[in-house]
């Protein structure tokens, strides 16, 4: 059973979508430990995205008391409901908690998208076609129409329709963003970055797409294709990236940790023998500062770490220096090392 719950399953759950037949079965694997485990995860995530979003949005009082009135009227009703007659006693509390937990959530959410859009929106014909662009040192989290989840990186932007028609998924990605997408087999998922398209059905995987540099695709779970004009340049599985050289028409195909890949989206950094001036240019994005270098040797020294973006900028470079024997200057949002 392990294998048959998705993520999009389990908020199918929480969000009370689910068939009769999909709700014993999702009610049954969140006993497991594995469950449990997934539950959490989903809860984090929905949490975040809607956390993310209305730190965007400011709620007046008389918005504020709305609020509270649909969570009082939806724990109500969460408290009335019987839970599946499978579930035994001891998880019952658990999950009537995370249940109650979620629907806060949702509300939050779903009270911030609405005076997000009411805010933005010129006409109904706007609402159409919706853009998120991050500026160097912010991320945000996206929940798309389908239920995919989009981790958008700092010096990026998402374009997306605010709901999707027809028989494909569609968005366009210009920067750094990690994709959990919702299965359905029917209409497939594709990812628009410049000239390369990445096609799924439903999966994990994050895609590095930077104007002048070359492109990756790296996949966490599932199976990914990507196609470059219409011509396949590579398929990959769990584990697998693939680097697309625009200039140079070339592709390179590596293994990389999925723990790497899947860990982007909580700022974890993972670098493997690249050079300084690499990891700057990362570091700048996600800090919002800029580094220069004195010694062009020094640029181009190789190291492989891993480093978490959510640690404040002085650690990080506390890190690096010792690993690679230089000194640094900082000054407001300029660093120099030496």
């Amino acid at each position: 059973m392990a294998n048959t719950i998705t993520k999009a399953l389990m908020n199918k759950y929480l969000d009370h979508r689910c068939t009769a037949e999909e709700k014993l079965q999702t009610a049954a694997f969140i006993q497991q430990p594995e469950g449990q485990q997934l539950l959490d995860e989903v809860l984090t995530e929905r949490l975040t995205a809607d956390m993310l979003l209305m730190e965007q949005i400011r709620v007046d009082d008389q918005q504020a008391e709305e609020w509270k009135t649909v969570l009082r009227q939806r724990m109500a009703v969460m408290q009335e409901e019987q839970e599946p007659a499978i579930m035994r006693p001891k998880r019952l509390s658990f999950l009537r908690r995370a249940a109650i937990w979620t629907l806060l959530v949702s509300a939050l959410g779903a009270i911030g998208v609405h005076q997000y859009r009411k805010q933005h929106k010129t006409n109904a014909i706007a609402l159409a076609n919706l853009e998120k662009q991050n500026p160097k040192g912010q991320r945000a989290v996206i929940t798309l129409a389908d239920g995919s989840v989009i981790h958008l990186g700092a010096d990026s932007k998402l374009e997306y329709p605010e709901a999707f028609n027809g028989p494909t998924r569609e968005i366009t990605l210009t920067g750094e963003a990690f994709f959990d997408i919702s299965e359905d087999p029917a209409h497939p998922f594709i990812v628009h970055t410049g000239m390369v398209q990445t096609r799924v059905l439903g999966t994990s995987f994050k895609i590095n797409a930077f104007r002048g540099t070359p492109l990756t695709v790296a996949v966490a779970t599932g199976k990914v294709q990507v196609e470059h004009g219409g011509n396949g340049v590579a398929v990959l599985t769990p584990g697998q990236q693939v680097t697309w050289d625009p200039v140079a028409q070339q592709t390179a195909i590596a293994e990389m940790p999925v723990a790497d890949i899947a860990g982007w989206k909580n700022a974890r950094l993972a670098f493997n023998n690249n050079t300084l001036q690499e990891v700057a240019a990362v570091l700048e994005r996600w800090y919002n500062v800029s580094i220069r270098f004195k010694q062009p040797v020094t640029a181009q020294k190789r190291i492989t770490v891993t480093l978490s973006a959510n640690r404040p900028m002085e650690e990080t470079l506390r890190v690096l220096s010792t690993g690679s024997r230089f000194t640094y200057k900082i000054n407001n949002r300029q660093i120099t090392i030496h």
